[in-house]
C-alpha cells in the first residue's frame, strides 16, 4: 500500500509535465517529439534574442505533413521583434527572421563593413550547425549577380542561397537561405526547405540533346504580339507600343518528363514548384477621367474644349442601359444603382458605361447585383458580369465542357459576328476543369499571330446552362509587321542558350491533392539567374524581356569593375559597384574620368532609394528628381563637369545640413586657401572636412578642381558612412 502511495506523486509528476509539454492546443500525437520547451532552448541556444523583446508567444502549426512550432518574440511598443519555427518532429529550426525598426528619416543606411567573404563565412558556419544532415545535398548558387542595396530601408544585407541535389540531380523547390548584416555580421533571416520524399531513379533518362528536341517539336515557343505593362498614364492620342515576341507558352510549362521523353502533362490546374524562379511583373493600375459640367464656355482651354465636344457624341445612360437588355436577361428585382463614364486605361479614346444593378433586400437565393459596360462611342456590349444562382456539384450538371463551348461560340457569333473570326480558343492553357463552371479564353489574332492582350473571356454556369459572364478586352493598336523576326529554330536556340534544359527533380501539385505534390524526373528551362527569369525573349533581337516590354539584360545588377585595381578608391568603388551603381560603362569604370553632373546625381539616388527605377531613367528625368531633393539647385547640363565646390554642395544637401552650411561666422576650414573661398562656399568646405567627406589635397580645397569618377565614389562613400 505504501509503494502505491509512493507511486501516485510520481504519476501525478508525470501528468503535469506532459501537461507542459504538450498543451491543450497540440496533443502528445500531433506535437510529435519535440516540445515546446525543447524548440525554446533550441533557438536561444543558436541566436541571441536581445533582452527587450519581453513579450512571447507561441503557436502550434500542422500542414504538408509537417508540424511546427512557431515561436515569436517582440518588444512594446513595435521595438523590433524575432521570429522563429522549429519543425516538431525532426528538432531542426526551420526559418528564422529578426526585425528592428528603419533609421529615422534623413539617416544613411551606411555601406558594410562586413566583406562579403566574412559573410559567407557566417552564413556557411550557421548552415552547419543548424542543418548538419543536409549540408552534403546543398550547392551554394552564384552571388556574383547579388546587389547590395544601400538605401534607408535598412542596413546592407548579404544573402547566400544553397540549392538542394538528390542523386546529384538540383531540386530548385529545396534549399537554404541565410541573410547577414553587412554592418555588424548579424543573420538577420534563415530558412531551410526539405521535402521528405521518395525520388525517381535517373536511370533511363533521355539525353539533354533528345531533351531540346522534344522541346523545339512539341512548339514550347509561340510567336504573339505583347502588350507591355503600363507604367505611366497615357496622354491623349498616345498609342502603347506592342511588341513582337516568342513566349513559353505551352501546358506543360516547358516541362519534359526525363523518363517518357515527352512534354509534362500540367493540365486541370496543376501547377509545379519554381523555386523562386518567376516573372517579373508590374500592377496594371487605371486611371479615370474626370468631366466637368457647368463651367462658362470662355473659361475652357481648347483641349477641354475637345472634350466636351467628345463627349457630346457618346450614348447617353440610357441608350447604354438597352444596349445591355438587348443581349442580357436583367433579373427582377434589380435596380440600376450607378452609370459611370470613364476613359479606357489602354486607349483614352475609347470611352466607356460602367453600370450596376443591386436588390434593395436581396432575399435568399435570389440574384442581388450585376454589372455591365457598354462602349459609349458605339454602344458595343464590353461585358457583363450575372449574379450566380447555382449552389454547385449538389445540382445537375446540364452541360459538359463541349456543350459549354457551344453555347459560349452561338452567344459570341450573335453579339460580336467579326470579332469572333478574330480570335481562336486558348488550347494551350484550357481553364475550367470543375463541373459547375466553365471559363473559355478566347485570343486575339492580327496577322494570324496570336495576341494575348486582347481577347474575349466567357464563363458559362454548367448547372444553369447560361452564360454568367463576358468580358471583351481590345484595344486599338499599331501591330508591327512579322518581317526581320527569328524563325522557330533560331528561337528555341536563343532560347535555350540562356535557359538551358536542365535535368532537375520538381514537385507536381493536383487540385484536391493533400499528399504533398508528386516528385517527377524532368528536363525544364531554368534561368542563368535562379532567381528571376523571363518567358520571353524579343522576336528579333532574342534578348529576355520584361513585362515592361524592356530587354532583362537592362536591369539593375552588380558591377565586378576590371580597371580599379591598385587606385585609391578601390574600396568604395567595388561597393558602389556591387550595389549596381556607376555602371555606365557596364564592368569598366573609368576611375580618371571626370565625372559628370547627371552622373553623380544619378549615383545618389541610386544610393538613397536603390537602383530599381532609376537604372533607366532619362538625364531629365534624373536631374528634375534631384531638384524636388533639393540637391541641386543651380542651373546645370546633365554632361557638366562637376567642381569640388558643387561636390560639397550636393553631397551636404544630401545629408540634409545646407540650413547649417549657411550659417555665416562660425566656420573655418585648415585650408591654404581658405581666405580665397567665396563666404558661400565657405560652410559646405568646412561641413565635408569635418565629416570627413571631402580632404581635397590635404592642403589646398581648389573649389574649381574637376572632380573625378573615383573621387566622386570615395566622396559618395564617405557621406553614406556619416552616423547622423
Amino acid at each position: 500500500m505504501l509503494k502505491q502511495w509512493r507511486v501516485f506523486p510520481i504519476l501525478v509528476l508525470a501528468f503535469l509535465l506532459l501537461a507542459f509539454v504538450y498543451p491543450p492546443s497540440a496533443t502528445a500525437e500531433e506535437a510529435g517529439a519535440f516540445s515546446l520547451e525543447q524548440a525554446i532552448r533550441l533557438v536561444k541556444a543558436n541566436f541571441d534574442i536581445p533582452q527587450e523583446y519581453t513579450n512571447f508567444t507561441s503557436n502550434y502549426d500542422s500542414y504538408d505533413g509537417r508540424q511546427t512550432w512557431s515561436l515569436h518574440w517582440s518588444a512594446p511598443s513595435d521595438g523590433g521583434s524575432f521570429h522563429a519555427d522549429v519543425d516538431a518532429r525532426t528538432g531542426e529550426i526551420i526559418n528564422m527572421n529578426t526585425w528592428r525598426p528603419a533609421p529615422g528619416p534623413g539617416s544613411s543606411a551606411g555601406s558594410p563593413s562586413v566583406s562579403l567573404e566574412a559573410a559567407r563565412q557566417t552564413a556557411e558556419e550557421l548552415l552547419k550547425r543548424l542543418a548538419a544532415r543536409h549540408v552534403r545535398e546543398l550547392q551554394l548558387l552564384p552571388i556574383d549577380d547579388q546587389l547590395i542595396p544601400l538605401n534607408n530601408s535598412g542596413p546592407p544585407t548579404y544573402t547566400f542561397r544553397w540549392q538542394r541535389l538528390v542523386n546529384g540531380i538540383s531540386f530548385p523547390a529545396d534549399g537554404a537561405t541565410v541573410t547577414v548584416r553587412g554592418d555588424d555580421g548579424r543573420v538577420t533571416n534563415y530558412s531551410l526547405n526539405w521535402t521528405e520524399a521518395d525520388f525517381p531513379a535517373a536511370m533511363g533518362a533521355i539525353t539533354p540533346e533528345k531533351a531540346r528536341q522534344v522541346f523545339a517539336e512539341a512548339g514550347m515557343l509561340e510567336l504573339q504580339y505583347f502588350l507591355p505593362a503600363p507604367v505611366k498614364p497615357l496622354a491623349a492620342g498616345e498609342k502603347r507600343p506592342v511588341l513582337l515576341v516568342y513566349r513559353l507558352s505551352h501546358p506543360s510549362q516547358g516541362l519534359i518528363d526525363a523518363l517518357s521523353g515527352q512534354p509534362l502533362n500540367l493540365g486541370n490546374g496543376a501547377w509545379f514548384d519554381s523555386g523562386g524562379r518567376s516573372e517579373v511583373n508590374l500592377e496594371m493600375a487605371r486611371k479615370a477621367a474626370a468631366l466637368q459640367d457647368g463651367v462658362p464656355a470662355k473659361l475652357l482651354s481648347p483641349e477641354e474644349l475637345k472634350e466636351i465636344e467628345k463627349t457630346a457624341k457618346l450614348i447617353s445612360r440610357e441608350e447604354a442601359v438597352a444596349a445591355v437588355k438587348k443581349w442580357v436577361d436583367i433579373p427582377t428585382g434589380l435596380t440600376l444603382r450607378s452609370a459611370n463614364l470613364y476613359a479606357d486605361w489602354q486607349d483614352p479614346e475609347i470611352r466607356t458605361w460602367n453600370l450596376t444593378w443591386s436588390s434593395d433586400s436581396p432575399e435568399n437565393g435570389k440574384p442581388g447585383f450585376m454589372s455591365a459596360r457598354v462602349n459609349a462611342i458605339n454602344g458595343e456590349l464590353m461585358g457583363f458580369d450575372l449574379p450566380i444562382t447555382s449552389s454547385g456539384n449538389d445540382k445537375e450538371v446540364k452541360l459538359d465542357r463541349q456543350a459549354a463551348r457551344r453555347l459560349a461560340e452561338e452567344f459570341l457569333q450573335k453579339v460580336q459576328p467579326q470579332r469572333f473570326k478574330e480570335v481562336r480558343l486558348d488550347e494551350n492553357n484550357p481553364s475550367g476543369g470543375a463541373p459547375t463552371f466553365q471559363y473559355f479564353n478566347y485570343r486575339r489574332l492580327v496577322n494570324g499571330i496570336p495576341f494575348s492582350g486582347n481577347g474575349i473571356n466567357i464563363t458559362v454556369d454548367a448547372v444553369a446552362g447560361r452564360i454568367t459572364s463576358y468580358n471583351l478586352n481590345w484595344g486599338n493598336f499599331d501591330f508591327p509587321a512579322a518581317t526581320g523576326i527569328l524563325d522557330a529554330r533560331q528561337a528555341v536556340e536563343t532560347f535555350l542558350q540562356n535557359r538551358p534544359l536542365t535535368l532537375s527533380y520538381t514537385r507536381i501539385y493536383r487540385p484536391g491533392s493533400t499528399d504533398g505534390g508528386e516528385i517527377r524526373l524532368v528536363y525544364q528551362p531554368l534561368g542563368n539567374s535562379p532567381f528571376i527569369t523571363s518567358n520571353m525573349i524579343d522576336a528579333r533581337t532574342g534578348q529576355f524581356l520584361d513585362w515592361e516590354g524592356k530587354p532583362i539584360g537592362r536591369q539593375p545588377r552588380p558591377y565586378r569593375f576590371n580597371d580599379i585595381a591598385g587606385n585609391f578608391a578601390e574600396k568604395e568603388i567595388s561597393l558602389l559597384g556591387q550595389a549596381g551603381i556607376f555602371g555606365e560603362y557596364k564592368d569598366a569604370f573609368h576611375p580618371d574620368e571626370k565625372v559628370t553632373v547627371v552622373s553623380l546625381l544619378r549615383a545618389m539616388l541610386m544610393s538613397r532609394y536603390g537602383v530599381w527605377g532609376y537604372h533607366d531613367l532619362k538625364d531629365g528625368e534624373i536631374l528634375q528628381r534631384a531638384r524636388e531633393e533639393k540637391w541641386l539647385q543651380e542651373n546645370l547640363e546633365p554632361g557638366a563637369a562637376v567642381s569640388r565646390e558643387l561636390l560639397a554642395k550636393f553631397l551636404i544637401r544630401y545629408l540634409n545640413l545646407e540650413r547649417v552650411a549657411h550659417i555665416e561666422g562660425i566656420y573655418r576650414v585648415p585650408y591654404r586657401d581658405s581666405s580665397s573661398l567665396n563666404p558661400e562656399t565657405l560652410g559646405y568646405a568646412a561641413l565635408a572636412w569635418g565629416l570627413g567627406i571631402i580632404k581635397g589635397d590635404g592642403f589646398t580645397f581648389d573649389p574649381a578642381h574637376d572632380i573625378t569618377r573615383a573621387e566622386a565614389a570615395a566622396a559618395l562613400v564617405r557621406t553614406l558612412q556619416v552616423k547622423q
